[in-house]
Formats: structure tokens, C-alpha cells, sequence
């Protein structure tokens, strides 16, 4: 089978599963669907990403977490026509990333981003899952942490100013604060992402993704005699470098 199968596959689970939230959500709990829906929809269309473009072992493992998460929704859903024709598509695509393994990358790129700098974004972009499936907390509360953390991975992900800072410092504050206003024991969940989020963005190596290492070039001259014809002529100098 080939990748691309596997690779729409969780993204497929993760529709079918937001249907399900949708029709199946209770009054009041608009927040919470929309948290959920987010939060597998970002998380599978990062992993289908990841795994066309790059074939990337991190995309394929993200694609099972996104199945993973599938399944606690169906825990927790109560059964109907909808719920059971999800639970098929969600067993169909675990089959499709099963037969889509031998195309994934045994080993990581070498020009890709350090391994943690790749996990606080991953972790960024299921906060809003995690916030809607676990913690009942105040509209405003749940919408703040849940909302605002893929816009932080966003910033970082795409190194526009003001990224890094809001995910070593931003992010882990507003989420701390707003876990003031949680009920216990639903608090634990909030503060622990964001002292995990907090300690893996202090990692130096998760600076160097969003401000790379640049070291000043230098240039060596090449003697005529050495220098290939044909860059001598597409320069329009002579054999001993002088101006034809």
C-alpha cells in the first residue's frame, strides 16, 4: 500500500470522529466539541503532512496517536449509527497505517529539526484535545489554553518573532493562570502541559531550530591555471583571469 493511503487515513478517523462529536454533543458544551474537533483535525492534517512530504517517522507515530485518541472519544460517546460506522473507519485506517510502516523513514532526515523542537510543537497542537476530553473548566478558561496553544506552535513552527519567547514563557504563564480558575482535580491536567511545554522549549536545541547557528563565510582565491573552461568562459575571462 502506498504511504499516501496510510497517511489520509488518520485524517479520515479524525472527520468521522468530529461528526460524531457533533451530532452527539449535549447542551452546553459547545466549547468542548469545538476543542475536540480542533484538536484532531490539527493533529491528523500535521501527520498526513508529514508523512507525503517528508515520510516521517514522527507523522506516522503522531498518525497512531491520533487513532488513540479516536478511541478515548469512543469511550467516552454513547453508541448510535454514527458512533459505529466511525469506530469502522477508525479500525480500517489503523489497518492502512499498519500496511504503510515499510514506507516510513527507518532513520530521522538529517537536515530536519532536532527531535525536541519537533515534540513542544506536537504537544502544542493536542493541548486542545487534552483540555476538551479531561478538564471541565469555565468557558473562558478552556478556550484560552486550548485555543491559544496551536497559535503559539503556529508562531514557533513558522519562526515569526515573538515564537520562541511565547512558548518558553507565553504560553506555560497564561495556562498556569488560567488553571486558577479550574476545579480540582481537573487543574493537573493544564499545569502539567504546561510545565512539560515550559522545560522541553528551554531545551538549547529547541532555541537552535528557531535561531540556527550561522557562521561567517569566507572565500579562497582560485589561481586561473586551476579554475574549469568552461567557468572561465561563461565569466568571459581569459586563461590567466584577465578580461576577454
Amino acid at each position: 500500500m502506498k504511504l499516501g493511503a496510510g497517511a489520509v487515513a488518520p485524517l479520515v478517523a479524525a472527520l468521522a470522529w468530529t461528526a460524531v462529536i457533533l451530532v452527539t454533543r449535549e447542551p452546553g458544551q459547545d466549547h468542548t466539541t469545538l476543542l475536540l474537533g480542533i484538536g484532531l483535525m490539527l493533529s491528523a492534517t500535521v501527520a498526513m503532512v508529514g508523512m507525503i512530504v517528508v515520510q516521517a517517522r514522527w507523522a506516522h507515530r503522531l498518525g497512531w496517536l491520533v487513532l488513540l485518541a479516536t478511541g478515548v472519544v469512543a469511550v467516552r460517546t454513547e453508541t448510535s449509527p454514527w458512533w459505529y460506522t466511525a469506530l469502522a473507519i477508525s479500525a480500517l485506517s489503523a489497518i492502512a497505517l499498519v500496511l504503510s510502516a515499510s514506507q516510513v523513514r527507518r532513520l530521522p532526515a538529517a537536515t530536519g529539526p532536532p527531535e525536541r523542537a519537533v515534540l513542544v510543537t506536537l504537544l502544542l497542537l493536542g493541548v486542545p484535545f487534552m483540555v476538551g476530553i479531561s478538564v471541565e473548566a469555565p468557558v473562558w478558561a478552556a478556550l484560552s489554553i486550548g485555543l491559544s496553544a496551536p497559535a503559539v506552535a503556529l508562531l514557533y513552527s513558522r519562526v515569526i518573532i515573538g515564537g520562541l519567547l511565547l512558548v518558553r514563557l507565553g504560553w506555560p504563564l497564561l495556562t498556569l493562570v488560567a488553571s486558577v480558575f479550574v476545579p480540582s482535580p481537573a487543574w493537573m491536567v493544564p499545569v502539567s502541559l504546561a510545565i512539560a511545554v515550559a522545560i522541553l522549549a528551554h531545551d538549547p536545541l529547541v532555541k537552535t531550530a528557531f535561531h540556527p547557528v550561522r557562521e561567517t563565510g569566507s572565500t579562497f582565491p582560485i589561481p586561473p591555471e586551476l579554475t574549469p573552461k568552461d567557468i572561465l568562459d561563461a565569466a568571459r575571462l581569459d586563461d590567466r583571469g584577465r578580461p576577454r
